[in-house]
């Protein structure tokens, strides 16, 4: 697939094209990675008004798929990051046992051992409606979920430390653009201003509108780099819409080339 590279400002860019492509020719490792690879969920394509190819969670025996699959996005993720680095992952009930297990047989277990690197905890967000009260307006007929998973993990030892909530409880993203799944941003703000610095490297593949990439941007200004990465030329447009939204705009910082 063929690649193209808008850059927003100096260090910030959001690149079209694969991320099995892309992800390894990053030239600056990451001092975290925020990972929505939620389209590794059987049967998902489509849903929400979004169209894109689902792809397995690892290979299968018999070879008959040959398309990139979570496992290899993992461990591309842990490739880009710089020791002690974390990863924080978006999941779904189908894909947290079995994102959770790769990472600790991969990875390793730091929540069993305190020690080392690897899976750390599962967190997630929960919705509330502006009265305070759950927000079960999930679409579905099988049960509300009223939120999602996230997951904790960091390559080695770790430095990089913080006493933010793992669970975050917040309203439901809004935002008027044509894009199905769209997160808030609050939560992955609070945890990136615990678990990044100013001038440090975020990296987010399978961006869609790129939430975490827009916490950064409203955390740190010009003082952050991130590199945002999907297959899909409509995900950057939304993600420009939601910059303006954002009011990224009006702080003079939003230049696409």
């Amino acid at each position: 697939m063929e690649q193209t590279v808008h850059e927003v400002r100096d260090g910030q860019r959001y690149i079209v094209g694969d991320v099995g492509e892309v992800l390894p020719t990053i030239e600056s490792e990451a001092h975290v990675v925020y990972l929505d690879d939620a389209w590794a969920r059987p049967q998902r394509a489509n849903w929400y008004g979004v169209e894109y190819d689902t792809h397995n969670f690892a290979s299968d025996d018999n070879g008959e798929y040959d398309g990139i699959t979570t496992t290899e996005i993992i461990d591309l993720c842990e490739d880009t990051l710089v020791d002690g680095g974390w990863l924080i992952a978006d999941a779904d009930d189908w894909l947290l046992p079995r994102f959770i297990n790769y990472i600790r047989e991969n990875w390793g277990d730091v929540a069993a051992s305190y020690k080392g690197g690897g899976y750390r905890r599962i967190g997630g967000v929960t919705f509330v409606s502006q009265s305070g009260d759950p927000d079960r307006s999930t679409p579905g007929m099988y049960l509300s979920n009223g939120g999602y998973p996230v997951v904790f993990a960091h390559k080695g030892e770790t430095d990089r430390r913080t006493s933010v909530s793992a669970r975050q409880i917040t309203q439901q993203a809004s935002f008027d653009g044509d894009w199905g799944s769209v997160k808030p941003i609050e939560p992955y703000q609070n945890w990136i201003n615990g678990l990044m610095n100013e001038g440090e490297h975020l990296v987010v593949p399978c961006a869609g509108t790129a939430p975490a990439a827009i916490a950064a941007e409203n955390l740190f200004g010009e003082n952050v780099r991130y590199t945002c990465i999907d297959n899909e030329p409509e995900a950057l447009e939304m993600f420009k819409k939601r910059r303006a939204e954002a009011n990224l705009t009006e702080q003079g910082i939003s230049s696409f080339e």
